[in-house]
């Protein structure tokens, strides 16, 4: 099993995949089915716990609330 992430806004939230974000973006990703993840090329993508200043894309957001997996 994956450490859960916190998220300083959502303190509720841990994502069981890291979120993934693009160097110089302020939206972060938490599925890999995300389209706008895809949008970001993959030698750009950084995985890991985003800065406090960066918030989820509106499709990762729902996934999240509703608790699908992807």
């Amino acid at each position: 099993m994956q450490p859960t992430l916190d998220f300083p806004d959502q303190p509720t939230l841990t994502p069981e995949i890291p979120p993934t974000w693009c160097e110089g973006g302020d939206v972060f990703h938490i599925t890999d089915k995300c389209s706008r993840l895809k949008a970001i090329r993959r030698n750009r993508r950084i995985t890991g716990k985003p800065g406090s200043a960066m918030r989820q894309c509106f499709n990762c957001e729902d996934i999240v609330r509703t608790k699908r997996s992807g």
